[in-house]
């Protein structure tokens, strides 16, 4: 007998460190946009976005709109906008200091940028003024995600084939998650992935995920990663 798929749309947020560099060319005047050259570290396989497109781009903005506000100004500018882009809001902490943002994917070409900058501000969105920027930073994007539940507690993300979700019992500290994911990555036979931490809002409460970003063909990979974070976890957190 065929299962039936489990299709999951929800909200949530996704927790990760990546070196950030300014972009200075093909964007507003002074305005601050800072750019992750390597949007999965630890991960060198397939499936990377192409080097010459934009991967993911931040405008870092002076006051703060919120995930809603967002969502409807984007809902409005892709109506005028004719190239494809997704934004999310979140936040980028330094050592000394933390700025707000729009995460902007899917964007094919920089050259589009300051026109879907310049939609933005009409929308009454005020940019940071630029600085230059070349600094590893901790990001936090609240974003909505479109799953598959695979099985109990695992995920496939529907919209990026190489993204999975394994549950986790308990909310990880950043200095544990950061130090589990190193042992596993140590102590299994294919270490070709790079992990995040993230949440799901669900109707029955908050679930506590860690996203991997593995190829395709080694998703057999994800219920042994889950389970080496759980001996982590019950180890620590008993």
């Amino acid at each position: 007998m065929c299962q039936d798929k489990v299709l999951i749309e929800t909200i949530g947020y996704i927790k990760k460190e990546a070196t950030l560099s300014t972009v200075e060319n093909n964007i507003i005047p002074n305005t601050f946009v800072l750019e992750s050259l390597h949007p999965f570290p630890g991960y060198h396989g397939e499936n990377l976005p192409e080097k010459s497109r934009p991967r993911s781009l931040f405008l870092i903005i002076s006051k703060g709109p919120s995930f809603k506000d967002i969502a409807r100004i984007t809902k409005k500018i892709k109506k005028d906008f004719k190239y494809d882009f997704n934004a999310s809001v979140g936040n980028i902490f330094f050592k000394t200091t933390s700025y707000d943002c729009i995460r902007i994917k899917y964007l094919e070409s920089f050259t589009f940028l300051p026109e879907l900058q310049a939609l933005f501000q009409n929308e009454g969105v005020k940019f940071a003024k630029q600085k230059l920027l070349n600094s590893r930073g901790l990001i936090i994007i609240n974003k909505s995600f479109y799953i598959e539940e695979l099985q109990e507690s695992i995920y496939n993300d529907l919209e990026e084939n190489s993204k999975f979700y394994i549950e986790l019992p308990v909310d990880l500290k950043w200095d544990d998650f950061k130090e589990f994911t190193a042992s596993i990555k140590n102590n299994i036979d294919n270490s070709n992935f790079a992990a995040a931490q993230g949440v799901f809002y669900r109707k029955h409460g908050i679930i506590e995920v860690v996203r991997l970003y593995i190829c395709k063909g080694e998703r057999d990979k994800l219920e042994i990663i889950q389970k080496m974070y759980i001996e982590h976890i019950k180890k620590k957190y008993k």
